[in-house]
């Protein structure tokens, strides 16, 4: 039917029905903006509780850059980096895995030293299977003329009794050594949290030093384990006779290696701070450098086999080389670590505690 220019149009009709319908939803909308503005005036009125200095204090948080927008990953990488480079990280693992380079030989010759005065008590089997794995590391690292010349001889005689005098000089060289890559990775941790004028060059060097006995006191448990080798290890315990011991010790043996580095690295990363952290908030530099260290390593690994190929080119450059790499990459990953916990303790908060909270409110 038409309609005339004077006639009033149909009202729409809505989904529901007709305009009936219509004037429930304005109806509806008119209730739910009370209720808004009941409920602002209820938060932000006179006996509100966000009111004063509270409701600027949350404008303020609000406005506040970088206050409550989470960090990503690929920002924390950035800062990470942008720190790293500025504290000069790729120098100082230069100077650190110098340091641990020269430290080795006289601790290791330290170490040989001792287990020559408890070599009866190791069995004979151990001892040997000590001496093949070095032999075996000097002729991947060494000529053969050195080896069989000079590091043969010096094995089995240190092995095959002990030596005082060995002990006691490669300990001190290794002290002062030891000691020197040690502070570097104490000065460059406080360095990278801010707080390297919080404590003297003296205490720095005397936190390096007990770091370091630590270090070794831990090495002289580990490194035996790790020559030895989970199967060598259950036959001197004698738990072939007991086989779920066997096989726990075989399944477990490489996760608790793990476990103890991710321990030493934490303790590393707390204890070298004047104002120390929560233990738990190194975890992730420490879980970085572990896996830095993995991948280093084996990508060194390859490295080597594809550049060292051919000894008639470096010929006797090629094992200190190798092992300053290897000392190089250990060091770059300690710090990248001590970075990346760094970066995440200067994350701004994300939100407030809320005993503080109350206190605002009130």
């Amino acid at each position: 039917m038409s309609t005339t220019g004077n006639e009033p149009a149909p009202a729409l009709a809505s989904p529901g029905g007709g305009p009936g319908t219509a004037r429930g939803g304005a109806r509806g909308a008119a209730q739910r903006a009370a209720r808004v503005l009941v409920g602002f005036r209820v938060f932000f009125g006179p006996d509100g509780p966000l009111r004063g200095e509270a409701l600027r204090d949350l404008a303020r948080r609000l406005l506040r850059p970088r206050s409550w927008i989470p960090w990503s990953a690929l920002r924390l990488a950035r800062v990470t980096v942008a720190n790293a480079w500025r504290h000069r990280v790729l120098g100082l693992a230069a100077e650190a895995g110098f340091w641990q380079l020269l430290s080795m030989p006289p601790l290791l010759l330290a170490l040989l030293g001792t287990i020559g005065y408890v070599g009866d008590a190791l069995g004979g089997d151990a001892l040997d299977n000590v001496r093949q794995t070095i032999l075996g590391a000097a002729d991947n690292l060494l000529t053969e003329s050195v080896v069989d010349d000079t590091v043969r001889p010096t094995i089995d005689e240190i092995l095959s009794r002990g030596r005082p005098d060995v002990i006691s000089i490669g300990f001190l060289l290794s002290l002062w050594t030891g000691s020197a890559a040690m502070a570097t990775f104490v000065n460059t941790i406080t360095i990278a949290y801010g707080q390297r004028e919080l404590r003297s060059a003296v205490r720095s060097r005397l936190l390096a030093l007990a770091l370091f006995l630590a270090q070794v006191a831990t090495g002289v448990i580990l490194l035996p384990a790790l020559v030895l080798g989970p199967g060598i290890l259950s036959d001197l315990l004698g738990s072939g006779r007991h086989p779920i011991v066997d096989e726990l010790l075989k399944d477990l043996f490489w996760p608790v290696v793990g476990v103890v580095s991710l321990a030493m690295l934490t303790s590393l990363y707390n204890l070298a701070l004047p104002q120390r952290r929560p233990w738990r908030r190194a975890l992730p530099g420490a879980g970085l450098a572990l896996c830095l260290w993995l991948v280093g390593s084996y990508l060194l690994r390859m490295y080597l086999e594809l550049v060292f190929s051919n000894e008639l080119v470096y010929g006797s450059l090629a094992a200190p080389v190798a092992a300053l790499l290897f000392f190089y990459i250990t060091a770059l990953a300690v710090l990248l670590g001590a970075e990346l916990n760094a970066a995440l303790d200067e994350r701004p908060p994300r939100r407030r505690h809320r005993g503080e909270h109350r206190q605002h409110t009130r």
